[in-house]
């Protein structure tokens, strides 16, 4: 993950939007995630939605909205070790197979509403292993979370300019 590509998508107004399910385990880390992030960044030029697993229902909002980037955070499943993150635009996942969303189809058909609108479309994923009904993060995913928010918080409050005061 290359966080100087993500301090450049944050330099813009940009939508974090958390996909995922409460009732399914380490699927809901992306709603953890933007659940934290929402209690700590109040910067104008972010805006912070959790679809839970129905991004489709706040897709033309999303699309409508004046922002330029879209960075959708959400569980993926890959041949990877559990808490990887994984982060670039959403269509070269989708162009390059590497289609590992836990919400594959809606995630597809969201990128493109949202790339015709004239949305840069980001994907951070991370991968996890327990998709089970229950509810709770597994702790490596879990602590992935701390460091994702921490992480995410750091890079928009990088992008903020000093304020200089003249006497």
């Amino acid at each position: 993950m290359s966080l100087q590509a993500m301090y450049n998508i944050f330099k813009d107004t940009t939508c974090i939007v958390g996909v995922g399910n409460y009732y399914r385990c380490d699927d809901a880390v992306g709603l953890y995630i933007v659940d934290a992030l929402a209690k700590k960044v109040v910067q104008s030029h972010i805006v912070i939605f959790n679809v839970e697993d129905i991004i489709e229902s706040y897709c033309f909002a999303i699309a409508q909205s004046n922002c330029k980037n879209v960075l959708i955070i959400d569980a993926i499943e890959a041949d990877a070790e559990e808490g990887t993150v994984v982060f670039g635009r959403l269509s070269d996942f989708v162009e390059t197979g590497l289609d590992v969303s836990t919400h594959k189809l809606a995630l597809r058909m969201s990128c493109k509403i949202l790339e015709a609108s004239g949305k840069d479309v980001y994907m951070l994923g991370i991968v996890i292993k327990h998709n089970d009904f229950g509810r709770g993060l597994s702790p490596i995913i879990h602590d992935k979370v701390e460091s994702i928010v921490s992480m995410v918080q750091s890079t928009i409050m990088s992008n903020q300019k000093e304020c200089v005061y003249e006497h």
